[in-house]
């Protein structure tokens, strides 16, 4: 098989790199476009990698669970079927963007993944309420409420960037319909389809790079600068005391350190991952960065001896700075597994994004999605984030992709928290000339057209990223604010006095605590 063959049956046209997961569909503020979805079922891609036939008039065309979501009679989401998701302290949720039902919920210390997807209250909720047409929707408010949110802001959530890619993979599709089914018939969901992909968090927080807008929590790096006082706790306040990582009590619960890192033995769960092998389509790693964990590759191993290895996508998200640590190295399992999925968080070009990720080198990231292209089954993704920063320049990023060969599809999500950093605080100004630049991308214009957020000072954004820049100089990762955007510098006041600095104490855990 030469490179990408199994990729480009799946594509189709390059333009579809740039609009596969949502982005640049019709969707507009508090109006999912669903037009899309189960609209590409031409072919089926069969175990051995190539495409069988599938009628798209095969489907179901009745009131079935297809027009239901298509209607929008249903709040429907694919991934209370498909998907086992914990957080990097143990929790689980039902997604990355999903909230926690309770401040004492289940952990992969105390339930299975058997028992959370199959029984939990959690997960058996929301299955009942997204497939019952007039439904309150009492949990999905409360747990799935970036979503609602994220689709009325911007007519584009996690949950419609799912289901479009999902319901336009005949061979995933087809079995996600045969459990939703089965479910409704019995109120049972269970492994009998090779569905279902595990997202593990619990690896650590070990990471190599200092990214702006993430929670110290999530990095290494970011949590001993943080400690440093390379922080602003009124950007990330909010977060901070809605985070269940945050509170006292869990950590006294679970005997947690302050950083909220599972600190637990993975074994079981791996021994867990193992059983489940005939079940799972893919696994995911999520760091921190992945790649440098040592400890995720000994899944990796006991993957690889079930003999299932074949069957099984693995998905890393990534920086795409490193491919390797130790005598590891990503690519050794190549040859083991089905695919592997490379989904880069690049949200900027060149020097942008080095200094929005600080310690990213721009040269080694493109070298690393060079070499992913020697593979036959690693495939690149980019995944990025829309932010107060990045939004600036991340119209280069989609171009990037359309015309680098190496790299199968872009997807992206609008910042989220902290509130100072989504990319409507900017200054006017500044939105009107970015707004011309992203016309394809309703949801990015969507987002650059509300209204500053309540009691936002950019001056406190301002002091944060050059108190960072501070840190860095005299390093190799030495940048100014300024340099890179210079169209911010004349809304800085130079003898503006950040609250946070006024508020410094000796102890700087209280600057993040």
């Amino acid at each position: 098989m030469k490179k990408n063959d199994l990729t480009i049956d799946r594509l189709g046209d390059e333009e579809a790199r740039l609009t596969r997961g949502g982005p640049g569909d019709k969707s507009k503020p508090g109006q999912v476009d669903t037009s899309q979805w189960w609209v590409d079922l031409s072919k089926k891609t069969k175990d051995n990698g190539t495409a069988e036939q599938s009628l798209p008039d095969q489907l179901p065309k009745d009131k079935s669970i297809i027009q239901q979501a298509k209607d929008k009679d249903i709040f429907f989401c694919t991934i209370p079927f498909t998907q086992a998701y914990s957080e990097m302290n143990g929790g689980w949720k039902a997604c990355c963007f999903a909230n926690r039902d309770s401040m004492r919920g289940p952990s992969v210390e105390d339930t299975s993944i058997i028992d959370w997807m199959e029984n939990s209250d959690y997960m058996q909720s929301l299955r009942k309420e997204m497939t019952t047409v007039g439904s309150d929707l009492k949990k999905v408010k409360k747990l799935c409420s970036r979503c609602i949110d994220d689709e009325e802001r911007y007519g584009r959530s996690r949950r419609t960037n799912c289901l479009k890619i999902h319901t336009n993979n005949a061979e995933f599709s087809d079995d996600i319909i045969k459990s939703v089914e089965m479910y409704k018939a019995s109120g049972v969901w269970c492994f009998d389809q090779r569905i279902i992909e595990v997202q593990l968090k619990i690896f650590g927080s070990e990471c190599n790079l200092d990214c702006h807008m993430c929670l110290h929590t999530n990095s290494s790096i970011r949590q001993a600068g943080a400690e440093k006082g390379v922080w602003n706790k009124k950007l990330w306040e909010e977060e901070l005391e809605t985070d269940w990582e945050s509170s006292k009590e869990e950590f006294e619960i679970r005997g947690k350190d302050r950083t909220g890192v599972f600190k637990g033995s993975i074994k079981s769960t791996i021994d867990q991952v193992v059983e489940l092998a005939p079940y799972i389509r893919s696994v995911k790693i999520i760091g921190g960065e992945p790649l440098i964990m040592k400890k995720h590759y000994q899944m990796m191993d006991a993957i690889v001896k079930t003999g299932h290895a074949k069957h099984i996508y693995v998905k890393y998200q990534t920086n795409l700075t490193k491919v390797s640590v130790g005598k590891h190295s990503m690519f050794d399992y190549a040859p083991n597994f089905r695919e592997i999925a490379v989904v880069g968080s690049v949200d900027g070009v060149g020097k942008t994004i080095e200094y929005m990720r600080r310690r990213t080198n721009w040269k080694e990231l493109e070298d690393n999605i060079t070499e992913c292209g020697k593979y036959p089954n690693v495939v690149v993704d980019f995944n990025g984030l829309v932010s107060f920063l990045s939004v600036l320049r991340f119209y280069e990023v989609p171009e990037y992709v359309k015309n680098n060969p190496n790299i199968f599809q872009i997807n992206w999500a609008i910042l989220d928290m902290p509130r100072s950093l989504r990319p409507n605080n900017l200054p006017q100004k500044i939105k009107d000339e970015l707004i011309p630049k992203y016309t394809k991308y309703p949801d990015i214009v969507a987002s650059l057209e509300r209204p500053v957020e309540k009691d936002f000072n950019i001056q406190e954004v301002f002091s944060y990223l050059l108190k960072q820049d501070k840190h860095y100089k005299g390093t190799q990762w030495e940048m100014n604010l300024f340099d890179v955007f210079p169209e911010l510098e004349e809304y800085y006041d130079p003898n503006y006095i950040s609250q946070d600095d006024l508020n410094l104490t000796v102890n700087q855990q209280d600057l993040i605590h």
